[in-house]
């Protein structure tokens, strides 16, 4: 990922779901100010709800098969050098932690619409802030 190509992709994605959140934002604003409520993320109206969760889609898809290519892909399988990360692929491990946290917002975003389970913006907080006390 390094590279421009490896930059382009992933940041076009970045740059299509930012302007769709100006976009959607601005209409439900302009159409109905009082009532208006920030979202984190905006259904695609239209074609009869089919494509009502493209944004979650999109979100947790294009993490999970970037997140594939930063860690299997772009390491070669060569997670440790004598018992210890590879430090040549720092890089590559960050950037897979911060896919994994697009994908678990995109997974759960659609876990939480697609099923009676509904998961709280704190409740996930929550969750990742007693993972992170254990460690």
């Amino acid at each position: 990922m390094g590279s421009f190509k490896g930059h382009a992709l992933p940041g076009t994605l970045f740059l299509l779901v930012g302007v769709w959140h100006i976009w959607s934002s601005l209409v439900r604003y302009l159409s109905n100010p009082k009532s208006f409520r920030v979202r984190v993320w905006n259904p695609v109206p239209g074609f009869d709800g089919k494509l009502k969760y493209l944004e979650l889609y999109l979100v947790a898809g294009g993490a999970f098969i970037d997140m594939c290519i930063e860690l299997l892909y772009s390491t070669h399988l060569k997670f440790l050098v004598n018992g210890v990360l590879n430090p040549h692929h720092m890089n590559d491990f960050e950037h897979g932690g911060m896919l994994l946290m697009f994908f678990i917002f995109g997974a759960v975003g659609l876990l939480s619409e697609k099923t009676r389970l509904v998961i709280y913006n704190f409740s996930v907080c929550g969750l990742f802030f007693t993972l992170l006390k254990k460690y």
